[in-house]
């Protein structure tokens, strides 16, 4: 028999990311998808203002993904890869994005990390479980209770 391999536990969709996990996803992701968008050139104001890749931001998203999933071995908690990619794809529009407000290049880098950090902090309130049915009061009363009085002639 082999022994019971340690499963990590899922987070769920109210539980966020660890702040440093997010900010490295997303400093990764960001930092790829210049790495793709401008080849050759060193980080810095050449990169600005950014390139729109949708094929760099699909790429930049799997290596983040891919640079998270390395590292699954070290937490005992993970998530769908789904949710990882779909955060290091929300940090590069958030990146991107910074250039329509004007943002010079480290002002759209940090503001778009602090959204990942915020948006994933948010969780808890956003994700809440729907309240349980048998709490509730129902707004009406039943159409049987409603039927047998128009019956009996009504209330009194």
């Amino acid at each position: 028999m082999r022994p019971d391999r340690h499963r990590p536990r899922v987070l769920t969709e109210a539980e966020p990311l660890p702040a440093e996990v997010t900010d490295e996803i997303a400093e990764q992701a960001i930092t790829t998808y210049e790495q793709l968008t401008r080849p050759g050139h060193p980080a810095g104001e050449a990169m600005w203002p950014p390139v729109e890749d949708p094929d760099a931001v699909d790429r930049a998203a799997a290596h983040a993904t891919a640079a998270f999933e390395q590292t699954a071995s070290a937490r005992d908690w993970t998530v769908p890869t789904a949710r990882v990619r779909g955060l290091a794809a929300d940090a590069i529009g958030l990146y991107v994005e910074g250039y329509a407000y004007d943002y010079d290049r480290e002002r759209a880098h940090a503001a778009a990390v602090l959204e990942c950090l915020q948006g994933e902090a948010a969780r808890a309130e956003v994700y809440q479980p729907p309240p349980d049915p048998e709490i509730q009061a129902p707004a009406a009363p039943a159409p049987t209770a409603r039927l047998e009085r128009a019956r009996e002639g009504g209330e009194r």
